[in-house]
């Protein structure tokens, strides 16, 4: 929108300068970042002068498929395992790399499927990972926990390698399974 700041002329000899600082272009259109964690902060620049506003943010990370009988917040596993998987935050080691080997999007899922997996050794190395250790603190801790940020692309099986190293295996490629 555009405004006039002088009166209407009344004779059509009158010339006025015209001056454009600046504009805004408003698009009206809803907005979306598939696949995408967001932040958006909104701050009053008098509270913070000329400084620049520093943020931190504790990240828990992807859901992943972790087993039926998992309970991610305990670290138990109850009962006999059925092989089936739930939705579930989890930074246990095993289940971050069976999510890297299955899921389609940016895993391995579009060349192996979860038939392709080993997911019975994974859930014994998911229990390893998972037993209580002391922090040396007094306290216990998880034996291996998992919060990694993979910010570069690389081999898969360079990946994959420093991911089992981090469990204390290795991974195995029998050439079809």
């Amino acid at each position: 929108r555009m405004r006039r700041m002088t009166p209407d002329s009344t004779t059509d000899q009158l010339q006025n300068k015209t001056l454009w600082s600046s504009y805004t272009e408003i698009i009206d259109v809803k907005q979306c970042y598939p696949n995408t964690a967001l932040v958006g902060v909104q701050v009053d620049s008098e509270q913070f002068g000329s400084q620049q506003v520093s943020r931190n943010y504790h990240l828990r990370g992807r859901i992943l498929q972790v087993p039926s009988n998992y309970n991610p917040q305990t670290r138990q596993y109850s009962g006999i395992w059925d092989g089936t998987f739930k939705p579930a935050y989890s930074n246990n080691p095993a289940w971050c790399l069976w999510d890297m080997l299955t899921h389609p999007r940016y895993g391995m899922g579009k060349r192996l499927g979860a038939a392709d997996v080993d997911k019975w050794a994974l859930y014994v190395i998911g229990q390893y990972c998972d037993q209580s250790v002391p922090d040396g603190f007094g306290g216990t801790e998880p034996r291996i926990t998992c919060n990694a940020y993979l910010t570069t692309q690389r081999k898969a099986w360079d990946v994959l390698s420093d991911f089992c190293s981090a469990m204390r295996c290795m991974p195995v490629w029998n050439g079809q399974t």
